[in-house]
């Protein structure tokens, strides 16, 4: 069987599948490797997801995450992923190429990914040719999550968020700045931290303040980096991501007045990515 793990940066999604057989999608933990040791990694799959599956047959494993990027990365997780399952072959991509496969399958085209973190890039059919680097929560990340958690953090301290709201905020999370500061710069996942306040947002976005900032980071997304590929006006864009898919109607707008057309838009591609494994495998 193969194993697919599609990872995030709040969750990965697990399944293994054959021509005949698949399990259930277990989730587990986001395991960027930036943040993660090999041991949390191989811990996970052995006393989490495996069991979960009934421990069946594993011939090669397909791990698609966030922070799979560069040599030092990779080798970190394929590594991990052989110390649970020994002597089998193991493959490392990026989110985005698992994104890009999930979605497009063997069509060229672009994708964007926006949940906890963003990213961008141009699938040729069979790799990612182009790629906007989307440089993380602290200089980038437009769109996402982290991103407007930031926005939502920082207008709540300053005063800047309207009154009403503000209280309501501070009911719920009975957010002090001193504690907010505390997670964001010493916390041991600071982007997970700040992506989950975006759920205010979402419970309020009937508010002009809230639609209006989700608006404006959508726009930031699309001016710092679709429109750094110089598609044409009318390109079809395929979209992944919990916060793409939460806030889809207003996503939809804002890449229709910057020219773009959302050809499909999911909260994961993991459905995606297991047919497209039983397809290629």
């Amino acid at each position: 069987m193969i194993l697919i793990a599609e990872s995030g940066g709040t969750k990965t999604n697990w399944c293994a599948v054959s021509d005949s057989r698949e399990t259930g999608i277990i989730p587990s933990i986001g395991l960027n490797p930036n943040f993660v040791s090999k041991d949390t990694i191989r811990d996970v799959l052995l006393e989490e997801v495996l069991p979960a599956m009934n421990n069946p047959p594993i011939d090669e494993v397909w791990f698609y995450g966030a922070g799979c990027a560069g040599e030092a990365m990779l080798a970190k997780v394929a590594d991990a992923v052989n110390s649970a399952l020994p002597d089998i072959r193991v493959n490392v991509l990026s989110d985005l190429a698992g994104a890009a496969k999930g979605m497009l399958g063997n069509q060229p085209g672009y994708i964007c990914m926006i949940g906890t973190g963003s990213n961008s890039g141009y699938y040729d059919g069979r790799n990612i040719t182009a790629n906007v680097p989307p440089l993380g929560f602290i200089l980038g990340d437009e769109g996402s999550g982290a991103s407007l958690g930031k926005k939502i953090i920082a207008d709540f301290l300053r005063g800047i968020m309207p009154k009403q709201l503000s209280d309501e905020f501070r009911n719920i999370y009975g957010a002090e700045k001193d504690e907010i500061v505390s997670n964001v710069y010493r916390g041991v996942f600071p982007s997970r931290y700040i992506g989950g306040f975006v759920k205010f947002l979402n419970d309020h976005i009937g508010e002009q303040y809230c639609r209006e900032l989700v608006e404006t980071s959508f726009g930031e997304f699309v001016k710092r980096n679709l429109n750094l590929y110089g598609a044409p006006r009318g390109t079809s864009i395929a979209v992944t991501g919990s916060v793409a898919w939460h806030f889809r109607t207003i996503l939809k707008e804002v890449f229709s007045k910057n020219g773009f057309v959302i050809s499909s838009v999911c909260q994961g591609p993991i459905e995606g990515l297991i047919k497209y494994h039983r397809e290629n495998s």
